[in-house]
């Protein structure tokens, strides 16, 4: 199998425009590569100007451009063989916006998946398998997410479509669980059935979780005892959905978006979604790092004790523990508002720059994601191959990944390097990536891959001459909000003015210092 993560170019397309209303998000104009033209008159959507840009991402990139502008041009023909069983990794994280904003800002746009599914329709040649799959937030409602989304409709439609090819098409939910929240915490858990069942990946020693004090993390749910145990001694254990691990070729779509525990939710961060048992995810060590955590900043007396009752009244098999949990949360509530002019709030739940945690479990399902077989042993030749597009026509900033504000940026980025797409995209956000960890790390284990990775080997096209030297610029494209917990500490601008011009070297400057 060819490397192609050894390809450091990446395609920045910029373009004006919402992102279309209309299932199933047909293209602009009747492309010459339109896959479907025996199955139904082409239809256009002259609004679409996102399949466009996805078609330029993929012009730039150089891919199959002898036979660009005829029908038998096939840009994905070197990454999909015939017969391959494609999955396509989107960001569907949650049903509605936490923060109050657009939906848009929070989940990849179906209109950027319908674009990426016809080139893999082109690629498989009437032969193959395509799942488009994640495993959301506990409490995402997918059937929700995809009918105010348009999923729904645009399934119908390419599910009909590639089924006319011999191709299958299909739609899933990696999610063990789902759950449901009243008063702000778990009340209500349903199963998920999962046959087969997923698969556990032991990393071992090759974790980035390996050395840390295992008995202090905390997953996504109250039980601790789960997190602890996938993660004891050498033992760094993931469940993995086997449609990950049975696919040939992996599309990763996710969004422009900064995230509280981790910095930016990118290509790195949305490998979460392979893993099915959300508490085989460790998001932060409990306590502040005077005792070797890294949940709070500088807890005070209600956030110890606020931790106290959770692994107590809800860490537990006791399930009439949430009813005095749900008194203490309403109690506290009601002492915040008392103390609102007094010392401001610590950082909490690991959200924050100090969180040395969620970085080492993403970059571990990345590692998993690349080099796991079909039985989930790890090697040290990639097991499938990998491409990736970044959603930024509308970008989130702020309280990400939940609460983000909308970021309107009018952009997308496509390679085949997740290292690579990922620093580029994290400069034009306004960002250094040297300075989140889960990049500056990932660099360390990107280069265990590929000896000569070098960051200022990756190479940026671009459509406009605006964005054309985004990681050589003095000041940045974009100046994304970060979350407050990591509020003046990735920056390459001045926070203390907005509108001030950036820093006096480049993000590409700053990591050879």
């Amino acid at each position: 199998m060819k490397n192609l993560l050894a390809n450091l170019e990446v395609a920045l397309v910029s373009s004006a425009g919402p992102y279309p209303v209309d299932p199933p998000f047909d293209p602009p104009e009747p492309y010459p590569e339109y896959p479907y033209s025996h199955f139904e008159t082409p239809r256009t959507d002259t609004s679409n100007h996102v399949y466009r840009m996805v078609r330029e991402a993929l012009r730039l990139l150089a891919l199959d451009d002898l036979h660009f502008g005829t029908p038998a041009w096939n840009p994905l023909g070197e990454l999909i063989t015939p017969g391959d069983r494609v999955l396509i990794k989107p960001n569907f994280v949650l049903h509605f916006n936490a923060g109050g904003g657009p939906l848009d800002a929070v989940v990849t746009h179906p209109s950027v998946i319908r674009a990426i599914v016809d080139y893999v329709v082109i690629a498989l040649k009437r032969r193959g398998e395509i799942l488009i799959g994640d495993a959301p937030q506990m409490n995402c409602d997918m059937a929700r997410l995809f009918e105010l989304s348009g999923m729904d409709s645009l399934t119908e439609f390419l599910g009909a479509a590639c089924l006319e090819q011999g191709i299958k098409l299909c739609a899933a939910d990696f999610r063990v669980e789902q759950t449901f929240y009243k008063y702000g915490i778990i009340w209500r858990r349903k199963s998920l059935d999962q046959r087969p069942s997923p698969i556990r990946v032991d990393l071992g020693e090759e974790s980035w979780m390996n050395g840390i004090d295992s008995q202090l993390l905390y997953g996504a749910d109250y039980c601790r005892r789960a997190t602890v145990r996938a993660h004891s001694e050498s033992r760094h254990e993931y469940l993995i959905a086997p449609d990950v691990l049975s696919s040939d070729v992996v599309i990763s779509v996710p969004k422009l978006k900064v995230h509280r525990k981790v910095g930016v939710t990118l290509n790195l961060k949305n490998m979460v979604g392979i893993n099915a048992d959300k508490n085989h995810l460790a998001h932060y060590r409990v306590g502040s790092p005077s005792t070797g955590g890294d949940e709070c900043s500088s807890p005070r007396w209600e956030d110890s004790f606020e931790r106290l009752l959770s692994d107590s009244l809800l860490g537990t098999d006791w399930r009439l523990g949430r009813y005095p949990f749900a008194a203490w949360r309403g109690f506290r509530k009601i002492w915040d508002r008392i103390r609102k002019n007094g010392p401001r709030r610590p950082f909490s739940f690991g959200n924050w720059h100090g969180n040395d945690t969620a970085w080492r479990m993403a970059l571990d399902l990345n590692r998993i994601l690349l080099f796991a077989d079909r039985q989930g042993r790890i090697g040290d030749q990639p097991a499938r191959k990998y491409f990736s597009l970044i959603d930024g026509i509308v970008g989130g900033e702020g309280e990400g990944p939940l609460h983000p504000d909308a970021r309107v940026t009018g952009v997308l980025l496509a390679g085949f390097n997740p290292v690579a797409v990922d620093w580029t995209a994290t400069a034009l956000m306004g960002f250094n990536p040297a300075l989140i960890p889960l990049y500056a790390n990932a660099v360390k284990q990107v280069k265990q891959w590929l000896p000569d990775f070098q960051l200022d080997g990756i190479g940026v096209r671009t459509n406009s001459s605006v964005i054309d030297n985004v990681l050589d610029m003095r000041e940045p494209v974009f100046r994304f909000r970060a979350p407050a917990g990591w509020h003046g500490k990735i920056e390459c601008y001045s926070v203390e003015d907005e509108h001030a011009t950036g820093r006096s070297t480049s993000v590409l400057d700053a990591v050879s210092q």
